[in-house]
């Protein structure tokens, strides 16, 4: 017995042994487990004290700043370590999950003792024990901080998207109604222009109104135009300037800037004026003359009675340009002018003081070779005269119609508002000569059609005058002239100050005319003119920028032959018709007078039916950069030029 008690004894104690290494075990893969699980592990008992953690949960305690040591946490509610307001959401957390009995997941606002907010994602079911009674919950904590950080963001980001996107579709709504704003008024402007049965006074009363829409369209422009399109004045370099234009651009602002002041706002300009240039930055000249007509707004005592007047008037000869802004104000005193005059800043008659304004209108003098004088007399008013040197006006600008007897004015535009200005703005010419029509369209491809049913001599008798952009067609307005090989054309549109435009139009030598002008161009007929059929008997025509090249080849290579010679392809162009289809033609490869190739006139050229083109260059090209109809001949190689 004895025996078989003491194998029993050591069977069970082995057995024993076993069970508590196989419990060893399992524990240690618990605490292991509870190590490393991805996340902070923790338990509490129903009164909300902590009973235990993880090392996890322990250290992103201690990084975030609650405690420092795992028996601090140990035995403390969740108020003895977070403040009231983050304690509050555990604790409402935990009871719910305990009463209903149920595993939930849900996001918890925690604040650091920085300060900083945080965000975990809590997972928490109720803890029992062998029985099933519930004696507290246990819980697994992520912070998701950065998550829902790159969450907002995306979010704001597509909000952010979404926002420009829709900016950028009202910015387009904007342009197109201010476009089609201007159209109506240029119409407007050229009808009362010429409606001399209509009373003076109606005449003003529309000539203002029409200018009233014209500052709406303006004002849309100006606040919601492209922002990539805008320049600080700090960067931008001046430039041949249109002066009407940009100070109508500016008037216009200003008058929306002063809509809720009873300030009469108007402007007078010559029309000499509407055409001038001078050399400057836009924006420099726009805050120069805005500090101006600030000062003269400012100028005005609320008290009086009489209606306040600002005129801005805008004048030219061949030297100088003139910009005059007058008011009706107080006026300033003989010793308020002096101090100006010598460059003292003043500030006498203003709350907040003029000095800085005039400051940037004398720099803005100083640097573009303007000048000013002021005249004032007390109670009358002011008048402040900017004078800057007239430049000449840029090789895009079209400054006058040129008519010829016989002529047929073709106009295209899609607004028929359009059609019927311009033949009030042409009446006084069709009345005075018989031999001058007009024809209208409104599809290009119309008109297109009907110029190339011409013949060559039917064509020298066009001019045509044409909107850049037609809405909704395939073709714009440079296209009609480009493919109909008009030679006198003025492109009509609001889009001149758009470089691609400007570059177009260069192109087909065509000349550009503001559309807020049309009003204003002058109309000339040349009566002496007759067309020259008779074609020129040449050997050779040479298109060449290099004056002292062409001289040489005219004057040694071939002087025994009758030679013509051009620097510019728009001279040569014009004169085109001159020449036999058949002239051997030597055409420069580089331009500098203009932007167009060789190889581009070349083309032009073979369109209307020339066939002996030569391109002379010293450059070697790749046999697929040149066409068939066209030969290449190198510039040092003299006895080719001659064969």
């Amino acid at each position: 017995m004895n025996n078989s008690k003491k194998k029993n004894n050591a069977s069970e104690a082995s057995e024993l042994k076993k069970v508590i290494a196989s419990q060893k075990t399992e524990i240690f893969q618990l605490k292991n487990i509870l190590a490393n699980v991805p996340g902070d592990v923790y338990w509490k008992n129903k009164d909300g004290v902590w009973l235990g953690l993880n090392v996890t949960a322990s250290e992103n305690l201690r990084k975030m700043g609650f405690i420092w040591k795992m028996e601090d946490v140990i035995g403390k509610t969740d108020y003895e370590i977070f403040s009231k307001k983050t304690a509050d959401i555990f604790r409402k957390n935990d009871l719910e999950i305990m009463q209903q009995k149920i595993e939930a997941t849900r996001e918890e606002e925690a604040v650091l003792p920085s300060g900083e907010k945080i965000i975990q994602l809590s997972t928490k079911r109720p803890l029992t024990n062998e029985t099933g009674e519930t004696i507290g919950i246990v819980g697994i904590t992520i912070n998701i901080t950065a998550e829902k950080e790159a969450e907002r963001l995306k979010i704001e980001n597509e909000k952010h998207k979404q926002s420009l996107q829709d900016q950028e579709k009202f910015t387009k709504i904007a342009n197109q109604v201010a476009h089609d704003i201007r159209s109506p008024l240029a119409s407007l402007l050229m009808i009362v222009k010429s409606c001399t049965e209509i009373p003076e006074a109606e005449r003003i009363a529309l000539r203002e109104a029409a200018i009233n829409i014209g500052d709406i369209a303006n004002n849309l422009l100006s606040r919601y135009a492209s922002k990539s399109s805008e320049h600080s004045s700090e960067f931008e370099a001046s430039q041949s300037m249109l002066v009407s234009a940009t100070l109508l651009q500016l008037l216009a602002d200003k008058k929306y800037e002063y809509q809720n002041l009873t300030i009469k706002l108007d402007h007078e300009f010559s029309q000499t004026g509407h055409f001038a240039f001078i050399k400057i930055s836009p924006s420099d000249f726009k805050r120069m003359v805005s500090n101006l007509i600030n000062n003269a707004k400012d100028a005005f005592n609320p008290s009086e009675k009489k209606q306040r007047k600002i005129l801005v008037s805008l004048d030219a000869n061949n030297e100088w340009v003139t910009i005059t802004i007058q008011d009706n104000g107080k006026g300033m005193s003989p010793k308020l002018i002096e101090k100006i005059k010598q460059n003292i800043a003043v500030t006498e008659g203003k709350k907040e003081g003029y000095g800085i304004g005039l400051t940037q209108v004398r720099e803005t003098l100083l640097r573009y070779q303007g000048e000013i004088s002021i005249t004032s007399q007390l109670n009358q008013g002011t008048k402040v005269i900017l004078t800057f040197p007239r430049i000449k006006a840029p090789s895009w600008i079209g400054e006058e119609i040129k008519l010829r007897n016989q002529d047929t004015i073709v106009i295209l535009d899609d607004d028929t508002s359009i059609h019927t200005a311009w033949n009030a703005h042409f009446d006084s010419i069709l009345k005075s000569s018989a031999d001058i029509k007009i024809k209208h369209f409104h599809q290009g491809n119309e008109t297109l059609d009907f110029l190339n049913s011409l013949s060559t001599e039917e064509k020298e008798k066009i001019f045509l005058l044409t909107d850049f952009e037609l809405l909704k067609q395939e073709l714009n307005g440079l296209s009609v002239i480009e493919q109909s090989q008009i030679k006198r054309s003025l492109l009509v549109t609001s889009h001149y100050m758009n470089p691609d435009v400007r570059e177009q139009a260069a192109k087909t030598g065509t000349k550009i005319l503001p559309k807020q002008l049309s009003s204003e161009i002058h109309i000339a007929i040349d009566a002496n003119f007759t067309i020259q059929n008779k074609k020129e008997i040449v050997d050779l025509v040479i298109v060449d920028d290099d004056e002292v090249f062409t001289n040489n080849l005219s004057c040694f290579i071939f002087r025994d032959l009758n030679v013509d010679c051009y620097q510019d392809p728009r001279n040569f162009l014009e004169n085109l018709t001159k020449y036999d289809k058949d002239t051997k033609i030597f055409l420069d490869y580089n331009f500098t007078t203009c932007n167009i190739s060789g190889i581009e006139l070349a083309k032009k050229l073979h369109t209307r039916g020339y066939t002996n083109l030569y391109l002379i260059s010293g450059n070697v090209f790749d046999k697929n950069d040149i066409p068939s109809y066209l030969t290449v001949v190198r510039k040092d190689d003299i006895k080719n030029l001659k064969n």
